[in-house]
């Protein structure tokens, strides 16, 4: 099979990985970048060969995509599959994603719809408006083959990218370790071409958000996210400032405290390096 499959961990058994639980009967190859603290053990699957790579400093998933276009170079592979831990891909769905690529081959990257696990919102396509994203209606979303990426993005985990592609974007921003990291490649993938083939294969995930109040959890990502902000204005030459504020809002109201003010001056405005 031309194609790697790339999975990024962060503590997480690789035994526990949904995709390697029913393993289909032909070679397959899967790349593991875990960005845990201590590496593990890499247990053995039958037709499977896993390329494990433990970095302890967790430089982010857009350093994890392209060790893993490195290793698909190295493997004369021509497409590459990103995914992360919270997806339940099945392995049933690439043969929907051949099929779409014998037609359309390296033209275009190639997309599942992502939804949540009740079916009642799809995260990826979302609308993305001043670098936030909304959800759409499950009900009533509207599927095409070709579908276009005007006022909308995609996420990370589900994407086929023929790496002729990848090499013509230029690959991820590692400074976009988490936030923005998709959506960097995606308005890059755009000056490309305005379209995805969007798979018609419906991919469970799970999207951190919101789980009750963690001050010191929230407060340290923020750092992260408006440093993001910052990078992202400046790889794409545009202004993000509306996205890192209504957050600032919402966490300042949230806590009752000012203190995620000086974390916007500082990461944001002033774009101090963390």
């Amino acid at each position: 099979m031309n194609l790697l499959i790339s999975i990024v961990i962060y503590n997480k058994k690789i035994s526990d990985l949904t995709i390697l639980k029913k393993i289909p009967n032909k070679n397959t190859d899967i790349f593991i970048y875990d960005n845990s603290k201590f590496p593990q053990e890499i247990p053995t699957f039958e037709n499977v060969n896993i390329y494990y790579e433990h970095d302890e400093n967790n430089s982010g998933v857009s350093c994890a995509y392209n060790q893993a276009y490195k290793k698909a170079k190295e493997l004369n592979k021509i497409l590459l599959l990103v995914l992360d831990q919270d997806s339940s891909f099945k392995f049933s769905f690439i043969e929907q994603y051949m099929k779409m690529y014998k037609e359309y081959k390296n033209d275009y990257i190639y997309a599942p719809i992502v939804c949540d696990e009740k079916e009642t919102k799809i995260y990826s396509p979302a609308f993305l408006n001043n670098f936030v994203g909304k959800t759409q209606s499950f009900e009533n979303f509207l599927y095409e083959e070709t579908y276009s990426l005007l006022g909308k993005s995609v996420i990370n985990s589900g994407l086929m990218i023929p790496l002729e592609i990848f090499e013509k974007i230029g690959g991820y921003n590692e400074k976009l370790r988490l936030d923005f990291s998709d959506i960097y490649f995606i308005e890059k993938y755009k000056e490309l071409n305005p379209k995805i083939v969007l798979v018609d294969v419906y991919l469970k995930h799970s999207i951190s958000g919101d789980e009750g109040k963690d001050f010191a959890r929230e407060y340290n990502r923020f750092r992260y996210y408006c440093s993001a902000c910052k990078e992202i204005e400046r790889a794409l030459n545009t202004l993000v400032f509306w996205s890192p504020f209504r957050r600032l809002v919402r966490l300042t109201i949230k806590y009752k405290n000012t203190k995620f003010i000086k974390i916007f001056y500082d990461y944001y405005l002033k774009g101090k390096e963390i």
